[in-house]
């Protein structure tokens, strides 16, 4: 009896010795185990997160060259000044190769647009004599200037020269081009920077060609 009494004890003993053995010493342990793989699936996330970033950060240096050359060719259809003698320039070899008479250039003083900070709308008047296809020309090479300009309104009227007794017909053109600074924070409402930003409403009255 004593013997088996001395067996149960021993096995007690033994049983209490490997719990506390486990938990003052292998649980813990277990536990810098599982917080120590934790740790490396973190830093393998981030080192896949770095990895992608800095992926990114070669391709911008990479494409910078390119990226800064469509920055100033846009910059030429949105400036940050007006250069109205430039856009004169522009506005006056467009009626050249349209083969119109343009008589006047009438800008007026820029304003601020409300719903974009930093853009500025400088409306302009234009009036020329030409034939009916020739405005029609005149009026697409409008919209395919090195500037963002948007055609409000448009009259045609039947006038004769005085020279020739022909036929021909006035018009009176009001259009917005538009200056932006290099922090605006938005677009210019109904422009879009390039080549098709215009718009060309039908003209409020018809004359012949």
């Amino acid at each position: 009896m004593n013997t088996r009494r001395q067996l149960i004890i021993a096995t007690a003993v033994a049983l209490i010795v490997t719990l506390l053995f486990f938990l003052i010493l292998l649980k813990p342990k277990l536990n810098e185990i599982s917080k120590a793989r934790n740790d490396v699936d973190t830093a393998r996330s981030q080192e896949q997160i770095l990895r992608v970033e800095l992926q990114h950060l070669q391709d911008v240096r990479k494409n910078a060259p390119d990226t800064t050359a469509k920055l100033a060719a846009l910059s030429q259809y949105l400036p940050p000044t007006p250069d109205l003698p430039g856009f004169i320039l522009l506005v006056q070899n467009a009626a050249t190769l349209s083969g119109i008479d343009l008589q006047s250039i009438a800008p007026s003083p820029p304003t601020s647009l409300a719903s974009a900070t930093g853009v500025q709308a400088i409306p302009v008047t234009l009036t020329a004599q030409g034939g009916f296809f020739r405005i029609e020309d005149f009026l697409a090479r409008l919209e395919n200037l090195q500037r963002v300009v948007e055609v409000r309104t448009l009259t045609l009227s039947p006038t004769q020269t005085q020279l020739s007794s022909e036929l021909v017909l006035t018009t009176t053109i009001s259009l917005t081009m538009f200056v932006a600074q290099p922090n605006a924070n938005a677009r210019a409402a109904g422009a879009t920077p390039g080549p098709s930003a215009s718009s060309s409403p039908a003209p409020t009255s018809s004359g012949t060609p």
